[in-house]
């Protein structure tokens, strides 16, 4: 498929006109009390102004916008829908982030690491099909890694005669790999990448057996192996509590079942604890003495029940769709549970697809990336947690020009630059401000009472409690 045609015509010089009329200079960027004429300029995009709250910089300013899209970019006189966006402006002449969380895009404004590194300006895209970012009637065919590419190509290109300074795309996790992806098919539209805990999955991945079987003490492995089989075993005893909690909450399970999501949940446990908690809680683990309260309370609390509940499984259903066609998945970490298991080996993607689709794996789809990356690929940076399972299937830089790959020790899926250690966070923040172009910004890191939102992955298919939104 052809890269999407490059806009041309008129649009440009009436998104410029108000510019060049109020003197903007060389640089082409807006006067900031022209920025929301220039973007209702833009054809097919529709925007609103929102508050920005006292926790942002001063001065700054928050749009909600939706951006008209073909649905597929080989024909795009065809099928379209409206992609949704957020902008967080601080200054035209400030760097641009490129951010995508890979799933839904929050209404409510926030700063990435690197947005608040660079003080720069943040543009915020929701995946195609997560969301109300998706084409109706759906043909979940289109929802491949090159779609989507195209998706953040005509984005890029709508919103650089704004923005003419230095680009950098970032993400975590799924947001993370989408950024790669989107460098793969079109790596001149942003100067960088910053790509947090993004892996590069195959299909069935043992890489993540053989990581959650080595992660950790021996005797922390043994805890948590421990604590899964206890549920397992009182699985019957506890349903009642389980039913209660499933009533209270208003949850239903007609794409899985109950009893299938309890076995499901219970599997993914050990995934997630290392995912999302801290080695130095393993010993906070219920054992067998616990109560059925206390065992289902930390199942809970950590994975979630209402994650395999229905409205998550539809919400989430675009995810794993990817994962079945092209990004590949985690092998199952249940070999340990096996005796106790009454749905062995269903907890895959290809089980929590939408109803009335069926993907093919398209084995070629990740290797192909991976290749770009060690051959073509030039000024990435990956951060991965030497304790996150996702860090199990990490990029390999290979020949990648001016790229580089970090590991926070002992972290988990949060995994940032401001958790290096030194001297490699110095190193990591000197690149990123060589490649914007010699901010100086980035030395705040430096100040005992210089502080970060919090990053990772800003949404999930199965996020924890404490970072839903």
């Amino acid at each position: 498929m052809s890269p999407a045609p490059r806009v041309r015509g008129g649009w440009l010089a009436r998104a410029l006109l108000p510019l060049l009329l109020a003197g903007c200079g060389e640089d082409a960027a807006p006067k900031d009390e022209d920025l929301l004429t220039s973007l209702s300029s833009i054809p097919g995009l529709t925007v609103r102004e929102e508050p920005v709250g006292a926790h942002l910089p001063e001065g700054s300013r928050f749009f909600v916008m939706e951006f008209d899209q073909p649905a597929d970019h080989a024909r795009p006189e065809g099928l379209r829908f409206r992609q949704r966006l957020t902008l967080l402006h601080v200054s035209s002449a400030a760097p641009m982030v490129l951010y995508t969380g890979g799933y839904f895009v929050s209404t409510e404004p926030s700063r990435r690491e690197p947005t608040q590194l660079l003080g720069a300006n943040q543009l915020s895209v929701e995946h195609r099909f997560f969301g109300p970012s998706r084409p109706e009637p759906a043909d979940w065919d289109l929802l491949t890694i090159r779609q989507s590419a195209d998706d953040f190509h005509r984005v890029v290109e709508s919103f650089k005669p704004l923005y003419p300074g230095s680009w950098v795309s970032t993400g975590a996790s799924k947001g993370g790999e989408t950024m790669v992806f989107f460098r793969r098919f079109h790596p001149d539209d942003v100067d960088a990448t910053l790509a947090y805990v993004a892996p590069i999955a195959r299909w069935d991945d043992a890489r993540f057996v053989d990581f959650l079987d080595t992660v950790g003490t021996p005797a922390c492995r043994a805890r948590l192996k421990a604590f899964q089989r206890a549920v397992l075993e009182r699985r019957d005893t506890l349903r009642p509590l389980v039913d209660a909690l499933v009533a209270r909450q208003g949850l239903s399970f007609e794409h899985l079942g109950a009893e299938r999501a309890l076995e499901h949940a219970v599997i993914e446990h050990n995934f997630y604890f290392w995912q999302y908690d801290d080695a130095s809680r393993c010993d906070a683990l219920p054992d067998a003495s616990a109560t059925d309260a206390q065992l289902l309370e930390a199942l809970d609390g950590l994975v979630g029940l209402s994650s395999f509940a229905d409205a998550d499984v539809d919400a989430y259903g675009p995810y794993y769709f990817q994962a079945t066609l092209e990004l590949g998945y985690p092998r199952p970490f249940e070999a340990h549970l096996g005796d106790l298991l009454r749905h062995p080996g269903t907890d895959v993607p290809q089980v929590y697809v939408p109803r009335g689709t069926a993907p093919v794996f398209r084995p070629e789809a990740m290797p192909d990336v991976q290749d770009w990356v060690s051959r073509q690929g030039e000024r990435l940076m990956f951060v991965y947690g030497g304790n996150d399972p996702w860090s199990a299937a990490p990029y390999v830089l290979g020949g990648a020009r001016d790229s580089f790959l970090f590991t926070v020790p002992g972290g988990n899926h949060g995994a940032r630059v401001g958790l290096l250690p030194e001297p490699e966070r110095t190193e990591a923040l000197d690149i990123l401000r060589r490649w914007m172009g010699g901010s100086t910004r980035a030395s705040r890191l430096q100040s005992r009472d210089w502080r970060l939102e919090p990053e990772g992955e800003e949404f999930g298919p199965h996020p924890p409690r404490s970072g839903r939104r």
